[in-house]
Parts: C-alpha cells; structure tokens; sequence
C-alpha cells in the first residue's frame, strides 16, 4: 500500500495506493535541520478524492484497533510537544509566521538561540568525541575492461527519482552506452573538462536510465551505506556491440 500525491514508480508495485495531499493543500507543522519549527497553512483545496495525510492514518488506525481520535493538525502537534523535550514549551499559536527554534525556554518572546552548541557540545567534558576509522579502498577498481570510475548524484532541477520535479517541464531526451558488471544503459553523453580525468556522472533521477542498474551492491563496514558513488564502467558509442566489435 502506497500513500502519495501522483503514480510514482513506488506505487506503481502497490496494490493499494491512498491519494494523499499535496503541502499546498495541507496544514500542519514541519521541521528542519535548523531545528526550526514552523506552520504549514493550505492554499488549495485536495482534487478529487485525494485526502489530508493525518486523516487517512488515523483512519488506517482506527481500523486495526488503535484509539486515535484527533480531530485537527493542532492536535498532533499537541502530543509531539507531551512527548518530545526538544519541543518542550513549544505550542501551535506561538510559532507565528517564521516558526520557533527548539529548545526553546520561552516560544511566547524569543526565536531562541540560533547556534545550539557555540563553545561546548553536549556532552559529560563538553568536548565533541572523534574516533579513529581505518581507510578502505573501493571495491571495484578500474581496469582494462572497465577503465572508469562511476559517481552518481543530483541535477539542480530535479529531485531523487524526479517523481515529482519531472512533471514540471519538459526535458532533454536521454539517447552512448554506459556497461558496468552488473548492467547496462543508454544516455546522452557530454564531455566535460570539469570531471576528473577518468571518471563520469549520472545523475540518478531517470527511471528509463536508471544509474542504480549499474551500481555495485558493497556497504561500508561501519555506516552500512550502499557504495553507490564508486564503482568501475565502460562506455561504448551506440550500435555496437563490447569492445567495440559491429
């Protein structure tokens, strides 16, 4: 079951997908990594069946025997504060029209300090702990059969897989072949001065050239994240087989 605003490739597996409601047609509150919280207030009405998120779990809850019974965002917000000490002090109406910093000792007459930790961090000796990690190579090096080196990231425009941003404009068709071990596919290439020498960029927003095909399944030994920025690729002209071979 997917909840969300338009067919993404996500709900496209669903069995189930809630038509959710867009941030212009909602209100409720959101924070950010500035630890700033702030109102969201509706402009637009829902489409068509589509329906305001907190109500569409609460009725998902109601239905599996859990006793939700908020009857607006405030509400929500209203709990949040009961159970966070970050939010502690920190209530619907004082948030005003920029929002309010947490932790926040009086939210009715001051924004709060804006750097949390200036001098000290919080911890017993006020000193931030560092520890020691031991360098890895990369998994995959390049070689004679794949002498590149693959970095996948982000276009200004556009938005992780573009499920939404896409839909805004139209843009340039992506038509040189990129192989890795694992897959292959097709894109439009530029060359650029700006690269290092050796390496190339996808950027991973395309489903129709899908950057991910081509990326390699290693972890990092302590963060466990995927090792999606390194991993070797050729590239061959279309309408050719590897190699170069017609």
């Amino acid at each position: 079951m997917v909840q969300d605003i338009v067919l993404t490739e996500t709900a496209e597996f669903a069995d189930m997908v809630l038509p959710a409601s867009s941030y212009l047609e909602k209100e409720g509150t959101y924070t950010n990594t500035d630890r700033r919280v702030q109102l969201g207030r509706a402009v637009l009405d829902p489409p068509g069946q589509a329906r305001l998120d907190w109500e569409i779990v609460q009725d998902i809850a109601q239905r599996i025997g859990l006793d939700w019974h908020y009857r607006s965002p405030r509400e929500v917000f209203d709990e949040l504060v009961s159970v966070m000490p970050n939010y502690a002090n920190l209530n619907y109406d004082s948030l005003g029209g920029t929002g309010k910093l947490y932790p926040n000792a009086d939210p009715e007459h001051s924004d709060c300090t804006v750097v949390l930790f200036a001098e000290h961090f919080n911890t017993d000796d006020g000193l931030a702990p560092l520890v020691p990690a031991q360098w890895l190579p990369a998994k995959e090096l390049p070689d004679a059969d794949y002498p590149l080196v693959l970095n996948t990231g982000r276009l200004l425009p556009h938005w992780h897989t573009g499920s939404m941003t896409r839909r805004s404009y139209a843009l340039d068709a992506i038509a040189p072949q990129v192989r890795s071990r694992r897959g292959e596919i097709e894109l439009r290439l530029k060359v650029s001065h700006r690269k290092a020498l050796g390496s190339c960029f996808i950027p991973f927003h395309f489903r129709e050239a899908a950057a991910n095909l081509l990326t390699i399944d290693e972890i990092d030994p302590y963060g466990k994240i995927p090792e999606f920025k390194f991993c070797a690729v050729e590239i061959e002209p279309l309408g050719t087989t590897r190699h170069g071979e017609p």
